[in-house]
């Protein structure tokens, strides 16, 4: 099947919108943003310094970097027409950033020009992350930093128990929707493989208990298996509502694990 955030414009609008919602979701869920302060608090670029945000999305994450990092010029890349578009949109008035359509794996940037690249949440939707590990490589400085922040989807839950529906939805949307949900074990040899040495690597969990956070593993997983005729409308209606009920009535448990590695480009 394929995972649709890897060619985002190909989907269908509907799908485009429900994709961006999740992305603005999740970057701005209290369960989410501990994980992402914890690497932005081990970064510590100078003044004038060059952040590349590759694979941005709708850019939630990307004005965190730019409002963490005032001093710094941010700058995200993503392939997708329609999400660019829409981080633009929210981009706001931040001086410091601007966002541009470009292929992670051939960024229209010059070799030892960045201080800093990032990807996040990105190498779990490629079939190839090596290439993109390989171009963050190339366009950064030597001392310069690659963080790479993602999913071990290997590991996503969100049922009660067994043959809990909520649970299969988990389970359809990682089928769906990601295509490598073991990319978390594969990081350090790719950084290695890109000529990086790794300082650090490390695991948070997101655990979900309330709100909106993991609706989109409910939504995704039945609209695709609505469309393949798997399953009628009036289920997928059900499903949803129950994870609404879940989160209103406190019994709701979404449990996923995110890896940071965070590599530096060596000296000469």
């Amino acid at each position: 099947m394929s995972d649709p955030f890897a060619d985002v414009d190909a989907s269908s609008p509907d799908l485009i919108g429900i994709i961006a919602t999740a992305l603005e979701v999740r970057a701005a869920d209290p369960d989410m943003l501990p994980v992402i302060d914890a690497y932005l608090d081990r970064l510590d670029p100078p003044d004038g310094s060059l952040i590349v945000d590759i694979g941005c999305g709708t850019g939630g994450v990307t004005r965190r970097i730019a409002d963490r990092f005032g001093q710094a010029l941010v700058i995200g890349v993503e392939p997708s027409i329609a999400l660019t578009d829409k981080a633009r949109a929210l981009a706001g008035d931040r001086a410091n950033l601007e966002f541009r359509v470009g292929d992670g794996a051939a960024l229209d940037l010059a070799d030892d020009s960045a201080d800093i690249a990032i990807l996040h949440t990105v190498l779990s939707h490629v079939a190839d992350p090596a290439p993109l590990v390989a171009e963050a490589a190339r366009l950064l400085r030597p001392s310069g930093t690659l963080v790479v922040c993602d999913a071990d989807f290997s590991k996503a839950a969100l049922g009660l128990g067994p043959g809990d529906p909520l649970g299969a939805c988990a389970q359809a949307f990682v089928a769906g929707s990601v295509t490598d949900a073991w990319l978390a074990g594969k990081l350090k040899p790719l950084a290695r493989a890109a000529g990086l040495a790794v300082d650090h690597f490390g695991t948070a969990n997101r655990v979900v208990t309330d709100g909106m956070g993991n609706l989109v593993w409910v939504r995704m997983a039945s609209a695709r298996l609505v469309d393949e005729g798997v399953i009628g409308q009036s289920l997928a209606d059900a499903l949803e509502a129950e994870y609404l009920r879940r989160a209103e009535a406190g019994t709701l448990y979404g449990f996923l694990p995110f890896v940071t590695m965070i590599a530096t480009k060596p000296v000469g």
